[in-house]
């Protein structure tokens, strides 16, 4: 009777041993799957943030353009962080490494470390040949089958099986499936055992967007508060000011009150005109000293600046 009440005993404790055993292995499985999990968000977020101030920057670039706004510089092809020069009309290559030296954001880097990659549209190089450029300009990439994207910026991530030449400048060696053909057609996951870019588009209507605003401030005329009067645009133009252009000839019509920009009675800069500009904004005169011009959806109100500062 003892004997048997002892073995009931160890068996006992052997079925709590087994058990704590079990608990311990199940503890240990979930804080290396939740460690795991973690470190994989933390890299996920560094490359989602890398790519966003890549895009910003990109903007940032187009709308701020001294001559041609919406243009984008060549792809950087050497790794040294700053955009091709141009090879007679064109850029060397419209896939590369993105010149973030040109856009001066520093190194901008993925979750696994490496330098981001950048693919441009032909038509939105920064060279008088692609000229005009403005929101009637094609554009030719696509993004898991979107159509109409101006650029894509990819995170290339950890090299996958044969791609064993890094580092190097060859795209094969970063970029995987439909990413290192050479075509216009681009995809951003999902991720597999053969694919783990990680890829956001710039669209065309993003990218115009934020240019057509520079684009209306440059044809009202100097900002409000500016110190000096203007000598050009809508506000050198002064009230009364002109009627709208109601048939396409750039010029003012008697009594017409909303149509497209009176340009030809304007002093512009040579830049929006060279890129077709002025006959894509839209003009409502409401009175003698209140207008407003447009863009698509970008809109801005204009009134005289009779004294200085400019109201």
């Amino acid at each position: 009777m003892r004997i048997a009440t002892i073995r009931r005993s160890q068996n006992g404790v052997s079925l709590l041993l087994f058990l704590f055993i079990i608990l311990c292995l199940s503890a240990t499985l979930f804080i290396t799957s939740w460690s795991s999990d973690t470190e994989r968000l933390a890299l996920d977020a560094k490359t989602e943030e890398a790519l966003a101030v890549a895009k910003e920057a990109l903007l940032g670039r187009a709308a701020s353009d001294d001559n041609r706004p919406g243009s984008l510089p060549c792809p950087d092809t050497n790794g040294d962080g700053v955009a091709e020069p141009f090879a007679g009309s064109g850029c060397p290559a419209y896939v590369g490494r993105l010149p973030y030296k040109t856009l001066k954001t520093g190194e901008l880097r993925d979750g696994s470390g490496e330098l981001l990659w950048y693919a441009l549209s032909p038509s939105l190089r920064d060279h008088p040949s692609a000229s005009p450029i403005n929101p009637n300009t094609p554009v030719t990439l696509s993004l898991d089958t979107i159509p109409n994207v101006a650029a894509i910026i990819i995170a290339p991530g950890p090299p996958l099986p044969g791609q064993n030449g890094r580092p190097s400048n060859q795209m094969g060696d970063y970029l995987d499936g439909s990413n290192a053909d050479g075509n216009a057609n681009y995809e951003s996951g999902p991720v597999t055992a053969a694919f783990n870019d990680k890829a956001i588009a710039l669209l065309k209507s993003e990218l115009f967007s934020a240019v057509s605003r520079r684009i209306l401030g440059e044809i009202r005329g100097p900002d409000d508060q500016a110190p000096f009067f203007p000598n050009k645009g809508l506000r050198a133009y002064g009230a009364p000011f002109p009627w709208a252009d109601g048939n396409h000839d750039g010029w003012a019509d008697l009594n017409v009150a909303t149509g497209q920009l009176p340009y030809n009675n304007l002093v512009l800069d040579s830049w929006l005109s060279n890129n077709g500009w002025p006959a894509v904004v839209n003009y409502t005169r409401f009175s003698a000293n209140s207008a407003q011009i447009s863009i698509g959806s970008a809109t801005l109100k204009v009134v005289p600046c009779p004294v200085l500062p400019c109201p």
